[in-house]
C-alpha cells in the first residue's frame, strides 16, 4: 500500500447519466416499481409524481413538488426546497435519446439532436424531445458524437436481482433505479462486460461520513485480489482519492475533500485498461488529473464493478458505460475552439456557421469546411459569462431543479408548471421552456440557495415508517376531516394528508434504547443466581407433599405477607396492556377498573395475564420445568387446568382458578381445592387451551368488521392499547376497542404508534403469548412379534441421552445426568399395556445378572396415579426404581410413543441400544445389550 501523502482539494463536479437501455427485471422490493423521493434531513418516500389540475404557472406552485404514494389518501405537497432528488425506474421498453450530436453545458447538462445553424450568439438545435431549441453558445461546452447512442454499453444500475451482493440481499435496498446500503462490509458487484477503452460515469451519494470503495475493472469471479489492482475511488480519512494499486507499482490522485462533496458525487473517468492509463473528468471536459502506471505486465481486461460500503451509507443513483475508440489529448488551447476528426486530426480555430450542411472553422487565417458525419467532438473555447447573467442567477432566490430523463436529456432551471402529467422547465442557457412529459423523467436533482433547517416545534413530532419510506412529521388533528381513515399526517415540509385504509407503518416518537451486552461479570453473577435457585428447587422438591410444596412456594400465612404496591396492568389476548385494579374474577370474567377505559369487565379467555406486583414481566423459567407446565398427562385431559399462579418469591403452580375477590384465591389443584392469599400471589398466567376451530372462527368473524385503520399504542410505561381511530382532538387519539369500547390515548405517552394492525391479533411474540397448553404424546402398544434389535429402531442410538428430573414413587428424585458413571437401563411402561408387563419381569431379570453398582434399573411410568402402579408391581412381584413421568414430558424427549421400550445407556450418558416391544427372546438381547455396554472402554 502506497504512502498516503497530503492531497490538495479539488472540487469534482463530472457529468452522470441516470438512463437505462436495457430491459428491468423484476426487482426483489415490494416498491421497486415506484419512484423515490429523497428529502432534507434524511427521509424518503416511495411514490410517482403527481401533478395539479391546471397550469397556473404560479411562482408559489413551481416551487412545490406534489408526489402521490399509494397508501395515502391525496398527493404529498413538499416544498421545493425541502427535496434532494427524485428517482424513477426506468420504462419496460426504452432507448437512449435520438440525434446525431450530444451538446454538454453548464452544470453537467446535456441535450441531444441535430445541429441546424451556428451564430456568434446562438447555437439551433432540432431535438427529438422538445423541437428546435436555442441555446446560448456561450453556454456550450463540448459537442460530441452520439449517433442515437450507438456507443452506449451500459446504463443502470439497474434491479438488485441483477448485482451479485454480500452479506445478503436484504442488506440493499432497490428502488427508483438506485441501490443503496447502510450494512457495514456489503459489497455489490457486477460482471458489465466492460470494454478495453470505456467512459465510465457513475453518481454516488451518502448521509454524514462515507467510507466505501468503487472499484472498477474486478474479475468475473470477483475476487478480492482483482479489487484490490482494479481502479479504485475510496475514502481516506477526510478525502476521497482515486488510485491504482499492482504488485510494483501504484500511483494516486486527489478527487477533492469530503465536505466539498456535500454528501454527493459524480465521477467520470476514461479508462484503458491495456495500458493502465485513466483519466478524471470535469463536467467542462477538463482534465482533473490522471494516473499511467509504467508496468509492462498490466492485468487483462476486467469486466466487474463493484461498489463495498465499509462503513455508513452509500448509495448507487446512477452508472454508465460508453465505449470509446480511445483517450485523447485534451490540453486544447484555451482561447480556440478544437475540432476532432475521425483520423484524429486536429483543427484549432472558431465554429462559425453551417454551409450547405458543413461545418465551418475559422481559425484567424483562413476558413475550413468539414463533414460533421466524420467530426468526433468540437470543444468550445471558454466564455465568460455576461455581468447581467451573472447577476441574474446570483439574486435568485428560487430553487433550481435538474431534469434528467430516461433518455439521457439533462437539463437544470427553475420549475414553472406541473399540470396534467407534464413538468415546465425553463432554463437560464435555452431560450424557450422545456416540456417533460412525467413517464420521461428519471431523475430530479433540486438545488437550491439555502436548505430549510429543522425549526422547533410545539408540536409532537415522530418518525413515520412504512415499506420503502421513512417521514418526520407529526399527527394533525382531523377537524372533521375523516375520509377515508381519520389519521392526518404532516410530513415536514409538506401539507397534511390523510392515510389511506391500506396504510401499515409506525410513528417512531421514542426508540427503544439499544440492549447493552452482557458483560463477563453480569453472566457469572447471573448463572451463579440461577444454580442457586435450582439448588433451592432441588430441596423443596426432595420434601415431597402437596401441601407442603405449597405453603413453601405461597407462604399462606398472613404474618408472612408482604405489603405490596397496588395491582399494575391486565394483558389480554389480542396484545392491549391495560393499567387497572383487578376486582375480582369468576366463571363470569374479569372485573375491573381503569382510567383507559370505560369497560369494567372480560370475559376470561380474552385475558393472557394480570400483574399484581411493580415491574412483573413474563416468567423466565427452564425450559423443561416450562415444558412440563404446559404438558397435560392423560389422567389430566378432563380436569385441565386452566391457570399459572406467580407468587411473590417466583414460584410457580399450576391449578384451575375458580375465584378471585379482594383478600383470596380459590383454586383447584389436583382435585383438591386450596384458599391463597392475594397478597402472596404476584401475577395469574391464563393458559391457552382453545382448540384451532375457535380461533379460526374469531379470525372470520374479526374479517367481517367494517375495514377500520386500526393503531396500537406502544406506551411509555410498557403498556398496549389498540383501537379503531376515530379522530385526533389535542394530540389525543380517541377511537374504540372491540371489547373495551370508547379509548383515548395521549400522544405525548406513546412511544411508538403502530398503524394498520389486526386488532385481533394472538401472537405468541407478544408478552405472555407462549403459554399454550399440549397435551402428552399417547403412547401405543406396537404389533404383535416386534422386539429387539434397537440399534436400527431410533435415531437416537449412538446420541446423548436426553435428561429428565422426574420424582420416584418411593421418594426422591431420579435425574439422567446425575447418574453418570453407571449403565442404565430405561423401561418406559404403563399398567394398561400388556405387553410392557410380559416384558417387566424380563427386564429385571436381564439386569439383575450385573452388579447394582454398575447397572441401575429404571421403569419410566407414563402419567399414571401411584395407587394403580403399586397394585401392579405387587401381583407381578417385581420392585424395580420407578420414576413418575406425569406429563409425559420423559416419554416424549425418548421418543416413546409405542411401548413397551426399553433404553440402554453407557456410563458417558450416550445411548448404546433402544429396544420397542418384548417377545420371547427379549430378555437375552436385553443381557447381551447390557453386557456389551459394560465391558465398553471409554
Amino acid at each position: 500500500m502506497i504512502n498516503r501523502i497530503l492531497l490538495a482539494t479539488v472540487c469534482l463536479l463530472c457529468i452522470d447519466v441516470a438512463i437505462a437501455y436495457s430491459q428491468p427485471v423484476a426487482d426483489a422490493n415490494d416498491h421497486a416499481a415506484l419512484g423515490l423521493l429523497r428529502l432534507v434531513g434524511g427521509d424518503y418516500v416511495p411514490g410517482s409524481l403527481a401533478s395539479t389540475e391546471s397550469d397556473s404557472g404560479s411562482d408559489a406552485q413551481s416551487q412545490r413538488l406534489l408526489w402521490s404514494h399509494p397508501d395515502f389518501a391525496g398527493p404529498l405537497d413538499f416544498a421545493l426546497s425541502t427535496v434532494v432528488s427524485a428517482a424513477f425506474p426506468p420504462p419496460e421498453k426504452n432507448e437512449p435519446a435520438k440525434g446525431m450530436f450530444v451538446i454538454e453545458l453548464p452544470r453537467g447538462d446535456r441535450v441531444f439532436g441535430d445541429i441546424l445553424e451556428v451564430d456568434d450568439w446562438t447555437l439551433s438545435l432540432s431535438t427529438d424531445s422538445f423541437g428546435i431549441v436555442n441555446i446560448l453558445r456561450s453556454a456550450v461546452r463540448r459537442i460530441a458524437r452520439w449517433d442515437d447512442g450507438a456507443s452506449v454499453h451500459f446504463v443502470g444500475p439497474g434491479p438488485i436481482t441483477d448485482w451479485t451482493v454480500l452479506p445478503e440481499p436484504e442488506g440493499w435496498q432497490s428502488g427508483g433505479n438506485q441501490l443503496q446500503t447502510s450494512t457495514s462490509d456489503a459489497t455489490a458487484f457486477r460482471n458489465l462486460k466492460l470494454p478495453n477503452s470505456l467512459r465510465i460515469e457513475a453518481a454516488l451519494s451518502w448521509q454524514g461520513t462515507p467510507n466505501f470503495v468503487l472499484a472498477i475493472g474486478v474479475d468475473a469471479a470477483n475476487s478480492d485480489a482483482s479489487a484490490a489492482s482494479a481502479y479504485r475511488v475510496e475514502v481516506w480519512d477526510d478525502e476521497i482519492v482515486l488510485l491504482r494499486e499492482l504488485d510494483q507499482v501504484a500511483d494516486c490522485m486527489p478527487l477533492g475533500k469530503i465536505t466539498d462533496f456535500d454528501g454527493q458525487m459524480r465521477l467520470t473517468l476514461e479508462i484503458n485498461q491495456n495500458d493502465g492509463h485513466v483519466v478524471a473528468l470535469s463536467q467542462q471536459a477538463e482534465v482533473l488529473g490522471e494516473i499511467r502506471l509504467p508496468s509492462d505486465n498490466y492485468p487483462d481486461v476486467r469486466p466487474g464493478v463493484r461498489l463495498q460500503n465499509l462503513r455508513g451509507n452509500v448509495t448507487l443513483e446512477s452508472l454508465s458505460v460508453m465505449r470509446i475508440a480511445g483517450q485523447r489529448d485534451r490540453q486544447s488551447p484555451a482561447q480556440q475552439d478544437s475540432l476532432l476528426m475521425e483520423d484524429a486530426s486536429v483543427q484549432l480555430g472558431r465554429f462559425i456557421g453551417i454551409v450547405d450542411s458543413m461545418w465551418v472553422i475559422d481559425d484567424g487565417d483562413e476558413q475550413y469546411m468539414f463533414n460533421p458525419s466524420h467530426i468526433v467532438s468540437l470543444d468550445f473555447k471558454p466564455e465568460q459569462a455576461t455581468d447581467e447573467a451573472k447577476q441574474t442567477r446570483a439574486s435568485s432566490d428560487l430553487a433550481t431543479a435538474q431534469l434528467i430523463t430516461h433518455g439521457g436529456v439533462r437539463l437544470s432551471g427553475e420549475i414553472r408548471s406541473n399540470a396534467d402529467g407534464r413538468l415546465t422547465l425553463v432554463s437560464d442557457v435555452i431560450s424557450e421552456a422545456t416540456v417533460f412529459a412525467h413517464e420521461d423523467i428519471s431523475r430530479i436533482n433540486v438545488a437550491t440557495p439555502e436548505r430549510p433547517s429543522a425549526a422547533a416545534s410545539s408540536f409532537i413530532l415522530g418518525r413515520l415508517e412504512f415499506p420503502g419510506g421513512k417521514l418526520t412529521g407529526r399527527l394533525v388533528d382531523t377537524e372533521g376531516q375523516v375520509h377515508p381513515t381519520p389519521l392526518r399526517f404532516s410530513p415536514r415540509g409538506s401539507e397534511p394528508v390523510n392515510l389511506a385504509a391500506s396504510f401499515a407503518g409506525r410513528i417512531v416518537y421514542r426508540d427503544t434504547p439499544k440492549e447493552t451486552p452482557e458483560t463477563a461479570v453480569q453472566r457469572r453473577v447471573r448463572e451463579q443466581r440461577e444454580a442457586a435457585l435450582e439448588r433451592a428447587n432441588q430441596r423443596r422438591g426432595n420434601q415431597g407433599g402437596l401441601w407442603n410444596a405449597f405453603t413453601r412456594a405461597f407462604g399462606n400465612n398472613g404474618a408472612d405477607a408482604v405489603a405490596l404496591p397496588s395491582p399494575r396492568s391486565m394483558h389480554l389476548r389480542s396484545g392491549e396492556i391495560i393499567p387497572c385494579e383487578v376486582a375480582s374474577i369468576d366463571e363470569n370474567g374479569v372485573v375491573f377498573a381503569s382510567d383507559m377505559t370505560e369497560q369494567t369487565r372480560l370475559p376470561q379467555n380474552q385475558v393472557r395475564a394480570i400483574a399484581f406486583t411493580m415491574g412483573c414481566r413474563d416468567p423466565e423459567i427452564e425450559a423443561t420445568r416450562r415444558d412440563r407446565l404446559l404438558t397435560i398427562p392423560r389422567v389430566r385431559k378432563k380436569n385441565r387446568p386452566t391457570h399459572l399462579i406467580v407468587a411473590v418469591n417466583d414460584d410457580i403452580m399450576r391449578c384451575r382458578l375458580i375465584k378471585m375477590n379482594q383478600k383470596s384465591l380459590i383454586v383447584e389443584s389436583r382435585l383438591e381445592e386450596i384458599e391463597i392469599s392475594r397478597d402472596v400471589v404476584a401475577q395469574i398466567i391464563f393458559l391457552d387451551d382453545r382448540d384451532v376451530d375457535e380461533v379460526e372462527q374469531q379470525a372470520d368473524d374479526a374479517d367481517q368488521r367494517p375495514a377500520d385503520l386500526a393503531v396500537r399504542a406502544i406506551l411509555r410505561n410498557g403498556n398496549r392499547m389498540s383501537l379503531f381511530a376515530r379522530g385526533l382532538d389535542a394530540s389525543t387519539l380517541i377511537g374504540e376497542h372491540p371489547l373495551l369500547g370508547e379509548a383515548k390515548l395521549k400522544l405525548g405517552d406513546v412511544d411508538q404508534l403502530l398503524i394498520g394492525i389486526d386488532i385481533n391479533e394472538a401472537s405468541v411474540d407478544q408478552p405472555y403469548g407462549g403459554w399454550q397448553l399440549k397435551d402428552a404424546p399417547e403412547p401405543i402398544i406396537p404389533e404383535a412379534g416386534s422386539a429387539g434389535d434397537g440399534s436400527a429402531v431410533s435415531p437416537l442410538v449412538g446420541k446423548e441421552a436426553p435428561d429428565f428430573r422426574l420424582n420416584l414413587l418411593d421418594g426422591g428424585n431420579f435425574s439422567v445426568a446425575e447418574a453418570r458413571g453407571q449403565v442404565l437401563v430405561l423401561d418406559f411402561w404403563a399398567t394398561w399395556c400388556g405387553p410392557c408387563l410380559q416384558a417387566m419381569p424380563m427386564i429385571e431379570d436381564a439386569v439383575s445378572t450385573f452388579d447394582d453398582k454398575q447397572v441401575r434399573l429404571i421403569a419410566v411410568n407414563l402419567q399414571e396415579p401411584v395407587e394403580p402402579i403399586r397394585g401392579v408391581l405387587k401381583r407381578l412381584g417385581i420392585s424395580p426404581e420407578v420414576a413418575l413421568d406425569i406429563d409425559g414430558v420423559a416419554a416424549a424427549r425418548y421418543q416413546a410413543d409405542a411401548i413397551p421400550q426399553t433404553v440402554v445407556i453407557d456410563r458417558e450418558g450416550k445411548i448404546t441400544h433402544l429396544f420397542v416391544g418384548g417377545g420371547a427372546n427379549f430378555g437375552e438381547q436385553l443381557r447381551a445389550a447390557i453386557a456389551e455396554t459394560v465391558e465398553k472402554k471409554p
